[in-house]
């Protein structure tokens, strides 16, 4: 993968990227990491809710503290010999999960001004296409800076069940898109559009993306231009992008 998706992304300074929504986040957030620590930035990636462990192909170290002292003092110590890695309040050996801090947690990591870049997963799927959040979600940091909103193309055409969406009742009641219907590109953007403002209102971002992934065929590709093209007088949207993370293909489209 080229570049472009971290100039689509304009994350060319320093910030907190909180990553929301469903099909792709983690996929996402160890690309950016890579790709920001390959340009000498100092990252850090976690989360707000749980991920899997990351393996050291992904994360080279990942730090596993509860006391938010100690972990800024181990932070401190490790950007010393790695560029980026990552941290969680506890790891769970039975789920094999790595659960997050509170927001207010990586506020204060933050502040601390160790990193360049902080890269949250701010939001659960359960490895689902699509989601539609509850009122105590997305978990979102207060100093993010760029946020970004992951759909997976791949729901389109499917039909509106909880095999497909995490929490499919509130997509219906968001879209008015009824349970057992087909899911299509305006019922996607309309979802889109609820959860942006939604999450814009909960942190301090002044960039907000949609990143439209799985655009791996031409009918994906169509439908993901279909979204924008809807989506594209959103005031709350600085950038719609289409892309396929799957072998590293770069970014397809940018509305």
């Amino acid at each position: 993968m080229t570049n472009s998706l971290i100039e689509a992304l304009q994350l060319n300074k320093k910030g907190v990227i909180s990553l929301m929504g469903a099909g792709g986040k983690t996929s996402l957030m160890f690309l950016l990491a890579k790709k920001l620590s390959q340009s000498k930035k100092r990252v850090l990636t976690t989360t707000t809710t749980k991920i899997f462990m990351p393996k050291p192909d992904l994360s080279p170290d990942t730090i596993i503290e509860d006391n938010v002292d100690e972990l800024i003092k181990k932070t401190r110590y490790n950007i010393r010999h790695f560029r980026h890695f990552s941290a969680g309040r506890k790891h769970d050996p039975v789920s094999g999960k790595l659960k997050g801090f509170e927001p207010n947690i990586i506020d204060q990591l933050w502040q601390a001004k160790i990193f360049d870049w902080i890269i949250v997963e701010a939001d659960g799927a359960r490895q689902k296409p699509l989601k539609s959040s509850n009122l105590h979600e997305p978990a979102i940091p207060k100093e993010t800076t760029h946020l970004i909103l992951v759909t997976g193309l791949d729901a389109l055409g499917k039909t509106l069940d909880d095999h497909y969406v995490h929490r499919p009742q509130i997509f219906s009641d968001n879209t008015g898109l009824g349970m057992g219907k087909t899911i299509d590109a305006q019922s996607i953007a309309s979802s889109i559009g609820f959860e942006i403002k939604k999450a814009k209102s909960l942190c301090c971002s002044s960039l907000n993306f949609i990143l439209l992934n799985k655009a791996d065929t031409s009918s994906r590709l169509a439908s993901g231009e279909k979204i924008a093209k809807i989506l594209k007088p959103d005031k709350n949207i600085e950038k719609i992008i289409i892309a396929s993370l799957k072998d590293n293909i770069a970014v397809k489209n940018i509305a």
